[in-house]
């Protein structure tokens, strides 16, 4: 841990923030895994101060998305699929008590004043922010001294972006050179996000055979989602982590016409499918129509639809359903804790 704050500090002296943007990415190579991670420096505006390190498919699409689409923006959903591991400096005041209690025991004294304290990050998908394992402590402390030998090149040649075409990152070499990072060194990669692919759904028999008992009314339109909750979380497995809600609710009055809650870390498509299981079953019957506003249901939810003769559409916005959801999160961010 003294060794991973030693790197922390290093890289925090040299304040890449100033003259780095978050656009800035540099790509690493895992020397004992070759596991690819691309490294973004945070605090250029002047908000949070640090570096974050995108990893595994999910990670790395969820930044690819925004360096290829920078107009996009941000959506809620997008939380839930962020990998990386974090390091920021913030306020001795924002530190967790573990943390504190960590750093006293090493004797770590940060200099200056304001957000100087290190603070570890884990980011996985589904879940909240945690603290860090050994594995991505060692990783930390792998990449740590490479971005910083990044960022003094980078100091020297401001225009290293310049001309690039969106997308195209550098990458270190691996393994780094014994002296000052050069230009040359430097091998460039065009990366882009590949969309997610899904599954569908495969119901059980027993499922399909409760489900084709409910009452029928070909008429009847309903609105389908599966989105985070925001403002909702639970402890599992001794972390917090996100949760789920599916919202089944009829097109033409608004009405709720059941729910399912689900955690986050669990694959969208198992949750998505169970999740409408559970609407109907509570809603009981089924609708000639069931309406979603997500393009990733379609695949999804087509091979269950299929099977109850529910005609399944893609629709640009369910005012119900939003108006739905938007209320129970109102309802779980301002509840009495």
């Amino acid at each position: 841990m003294l060794s991973l704050l030693a790197a922390t500090t290093e890289f925090a002296a040299s304040k890449p923030w100033e003259y780095m943007f978050d656009s800035d990415v540099v790509g690493l190579i895992d020397p004992a895994t070759g596991e690819m991670r691309l490294a973004a420096v945070l605090g250029h505006a002047g908000e949070v101060f640090g570096v974050a390190f995108y990893r595994r498919p999910s990670g790395l699409r969820w930044l690819l998305k925004i360096l290829n689409d920078p107009d996009a923006g941000v959506d809620p959903e997008d939380f839930s699929v962020l990998d990386a591991s974090k390091v920021e400096l913030v306020r001795k005041s924002e530190l967790r008590k573990e943390e504190l209690s960590l750093l006293n025991a090493l004797n770590f004294k940060a200099a200056g004043r304001g957000p100087v304290w290190p603070q570890f990050q884990s980011v996985q998908p589904g879940w909240l922010p945690w603290f860090i394992d050994q594995t991505e402590a060692q990783q930390l402390l792998s990449d740590l001294p490479r971005l910083t030998a990044f960022t003094s090149l980078f100091r020297e040649h401001p225009d290293l972006f310049e001309n690039r075409p969106r997308g195209e990152i550098p990458f270190l070499p691996n393994p780094m050179p014994n002296r000052p990072l050069r230009v040359e060194d430097l091998e460039w990669r065009p990366l882009i996000a590949i969309p997610e692919t899904f599954d569908g759904f495969q119901a059980t028999n027993q499922q399909l055979a409760q489900l084709r008992a409910l009452k029928r009314d070909k008429r009847a339109v309903y609105e389908y989602g599966h989105r985070l909750l925001l403002g909702s979380s639970v402890i599992e497995q001794g972390r917090p982590c996100r949760s789920r809600v599916g919202l089944l609710v009829d097109h033409h009055d608004g009405l709720v016409l059941g729910f399912d809650l689900s955690l986050a870390p669990l694959p969208f498509a198992e949750s998505a499918g169970m999740g409408l299981i559970e609407a109907l079953m509570a809603g009981g019957s089924l609708p000639g129509t069931l309406l979603v506003d997500d393009h990733r249901l379609e695949p999804i939810l087509g091979p269950l639809c299929a099977a109850l003769d529910l005609r399944l559409k893609l629709s640009d916005e369910l005012a119900n359903l939003a108006e739905a959801h938007a209320s129970l999160e109102n309802h779980m961010q301002t509840r009495p804790r």
